[in-house]
């Protein structure tokens, strides 16, 4: 791993030295910054990133005693989010500026933490009209519009959350209207299925997951909305237990999703907002998923989406010193079919989940290389039970974690 590292930092100081010389036609920028995050919790919560991107407090799990074994609280400290990237400009290419960007940090992904993984790679090209994008970067969903925080996870679960490999196409009416297109395919962050969270079962599906957008951005203004379309195949094969025989099954579900989103900021305040309508988007980090609401004679399943409405607004005032508000609600709006089972819901979080939401005040301090910040979550989760003719939650009761996070800093 060490050995790793250091190669990678050799990479980067190469590219840095580069940048420095006259290389006809292309030009280096390294940027990145060194993070440091502290945080406290009230109780244990669904998390990653060994708790620096925190989701939703965990539900109650009485021990037969009376006691709540996840009203518990932790605090850590760790510098595994600090990034580094190179910017790169090229040559021309076909009529086009052409343009690349490779950026890391340490944070891992997964299970495993304080290792380098890919944030982005892609290259791009520019014309007048059109821009073409390939490789990893982030979903369309995610967006230019994404609320000021000091979280590592950005606004997540009521802000899209995902970086994909795929192709977009830009194109230009003005220079302040766009429409676009991607074709994703997924990594890092997956879908919920029969085997946990996998790339196989959109890999299985063969299409890639489509999104169409279109924004107007002018005078400080950021207009615009998008929408999705996913398909999975859960499985592919199905084992007759009594016959002993192993059949091939095409079980597929398609799920659609939508977005609308705005941004207004002048020299001082800045006003976001975004609201999301969808199905199964766990791939998103949302909260949503999908459920079997039929067992065929053949084998094969049917499926029905997990419908989720989601919104966020955030304001902060002032540059040096700023103060911000971030609110957020999440809603789990059940299924248009019934569910087979308790045992066959496949979901971002949990399948006992009725609506999520969160306040979340922060001020912070900002020079040229500095940032000093301070922000408070409270994020309250409403679990209950399942409701199989319909798949929405009912008889909930509410669970709270408050979270106090801190960080420092240094930009390049």
């Amino acid at each position: 791993m060490r050995k790793i590292t250091l190669f990678i930092i050799s990479i980067f100081s190469l590219a840095s030295l580069w940048a420095q010389e006259e290389k006809v036609n292309f030009k280096f920028t390294p940027y990145g910054f060194i993070r440091n995050d502290f945080y406290f919790d009230s109780r244990q919560n669904l998390e990653t990133a060994n708790g620096l991107f925190y989701i939703m407090p965990l539900d109650k799990a009485p021990n037969g005693l009376g006691e709540d074994v996840n009203n518990v609280p932790s605090s850590a400290f760790f510098a595994i989010a600090a990034r580094l990237g190179i910017k790169i400009s090229g040559p021309d290419v076909l009529g086009a500026k052409s343009s690349a960007r490779i950026e890391t940090d340490f944070a891992g992904f997964g299970a495993s933490t304080t290792m380098l993984r890919i944030r982005q790679a892609w290259c791009k090209l520019e014309w007048n009209k059109v821009d073409l994008l390939a490789g990893q970067t982030w979903h369309p969903m995610f967006g230019d519009v994404i609320p000021t925080v000091q979280s590592l996870a950005t606004g997540s679960p009521f802000q899209p959350f995902n970086r994909s490999p795929q192709v977009r196409v830009d194109y230009k009416f003005t220079p302040s209207f766009r429409t676009y297109f991607s074709a994703l395919y997924e990594f890092q962050y997956m879908s919920a299925g029969p085997n946990g969270s996998s790339q196989e079962y959109q890999k299985n599906a063969i299409v890639p997951e489509l999104y169409v957008g279109l924004d107007f951005k002018k005078n400080g203004w950021i207009v615009g909305a998008g929408a999705g379309f996913l398909r999975l195949r859960p499985r592919v094969k199905f084992e007759n237990k009594e016959t002993g025989l192993t059949r091939k099954v095409s079980d597929n579900i398609n799920s659609f999703s939508m977005n609308a989103f705005l941004q207004y900021t002048n020299d001082l305040w800045a006003f976001k907002a975004k609201t999301i309508y969808g199905q199964n988007m766990a791939h998103l980090l949302l909260m949503s998923g999908y459920a079997v609401s039929d067992v065929n004679s053949d084998g094969s399943f049917d499926y029905t989406n997990l419908k989720n409405s989601t919104s966020w607004a955030n304001i902060t005032y002032g540059k040096k010193t700023q103060i911000g508000l971030f609110a957020g609600y999440s809603k789990n709006l059940g299924s248009d079919d019934r569910l087979e089972s308790r045992d066959m819901v496949y979901v971002m979080g949990f399948p006992n989940l009725d609506k999520v939401y969160r306040v979340a005040p922060q001020v912070s301090y900002n020079l040229k290389h500095w940032t000093f910040g301070v922000e408070y979550e409270r994020t309250t989760a409403s679990y209950g039970k399942l409701n199989l003719k319909d798949g929405k939650v009912t008889d909930t009761h509410d669970v709270t974690n408050n979270r106090i996070v801190a960080v420092m800093m240094y930009l390049f």
